[in-house]
């Protein structure tokens, strides 16, 4: 039995559906974590995940929100704190992409992936920075 160094923290994963973000929500957990999981389009994958999660031995909720706009963000950590009561690991994960050759590239495309990528990242920190300074411990972590 490993020991679980997380156990009391909690941590908001975004882009937490699928793909890498689920994993670091599965291993936060593993960890004794109890996980926020963002995502933004399915449903049915977010809550397979939180289930997954759960499974673990911890609390886990689900919260659809683009992280690209500060007004979702904000409902999105307002259900963390209503839920868990703090945030003490935010992991910046939420990202898309869309490949092709730089020539072929519609601005449309590249504002898509600069606001939910950066913009998204931004936000969410800004959103969760008050609370970790006053809770005088937090780790944020961004992928890019």
């Amino acid at each position: 039995m490993t020991a679980r160094s997380l156990a009391g923290k909690t941590a908001l994963v975004t882009g937490a559906s699928r793909g890498i973000g689920r994993a670091i929500a599965l291993a936060l957990a593993e960890q004794g974590a109890n996980v926020a999981l963002n995502y933004r389009a399915s449903a049915q994958a977010a809550e397979e995940a939180c289930r997954a999660v759960t499974g673990l031995g911890v609390e886990a909720i689900a919260v659809q929100a683009d992280v690209a706009q500060a007004v979702e963000v904000e409902r999105l950590v307002k259900s963390a704190l209503d839920r868990f009561e703090r945030i003490d690991i935010l992991v910046n994960n939420a990202g898309i992409v869309r490949d092709g050759l730089l020539l072929r590239m519609s601005e449309n495309d590249w504002d898509a992936v600069l606001t939910t990528n950066l913009r998204g990242a931004f936000l969410c920190t800004k959103a969760v920075l008050r609370g970790m300074v006053r809770q005088r411990s937090a780790r944020i972590i961004a992928l890019s």
